[in-house]
């Protein structure tokens, strides 16, 4: 995920608008992606940490691009920081082998799922569960769902409201780990609870 941060400079009595400022900015782990900013006439290619450059005009090659310190990214952009969302945060429950079942450690993440829910007011919430290779595929596929629709359940008697709850399943095909078929892999047998 990159962090892009843009703004359109207009001037209050000119008619047409001055051109566009774009900012790369680390994303919350810290990585910084790439980004092309591309006109008629050219292009502009920022790959470092508050690299920016501007569009002046569709037909004119954006400017060289240069480093920005936080003081001036924070200048200019102190409105659009200031909105920004929060990252995602996420959860995960680890299953024993071949079973949906709750452990008794999924307790205090249950609750930790609970208040981050309440502190965000968050109603997009992805309840996504998963398996290891032990086992054909369309039985991970099925107990994947399984151990979803324990975590969503749990959730809901938590409080939180079905609505806001997206569940989907991928029995053996995301793993943390990956491993041969048939291969038991304790890592791999989880749901991840992602809250946004």
């Amino acid at each position: 995920m990159q962090r892009i941060l843009m703004i359109a400079f207009c001037g209050l009595l000119v008619t047409g608008c001055s051109g566009t400022r774009v900012v790369l900015v680390p994303d919350p782990d810290g990585k910084v992606g790439q980004v092309s900013v591309a006109t008629q006439a050219g292009e502009a290619v920022l790959h470092k940490s508050g690299e920016t450059t501007r569009a002046s005009a569709s037909d004119s090659k954006p400017a060289n691009p240069e480093v920005w310190s936080q003081d001036q990214i924070q200048d200019v952009f102190a409105a659009a920081l200031a909105n920004e969302p929060l990252p995602p945060q996420r959860h995960r429950i680890h299953f024993a082998t071949g079973t949906a079942d709750l452990p008794a450690e999924a307790g205090p993440v249950l609750q930790a799922i609970k208040q981050a829910v309440e502190q965000r007011k968050s109603c997009d919430i992805s309840v996504i569960g998963h398996s290891d290779r032990a086992g054909d595929d369309a039985w991970n596929r099925d107990l994947s769902l399984k151990r979803a629709d324990a975590v969503a359940r749990a959730l809901k008697l938590a409080g939180i409201a079905d609505a806001c709850m997206d569940i989907r399943y991928y029995g053996e095909h995301d793993p943390v780990v990956p491993t041969a078929d048939g291969v038991s892999e304790p890592r791999n047998r989880r749901v991840e609870v992602e809250i946004r």
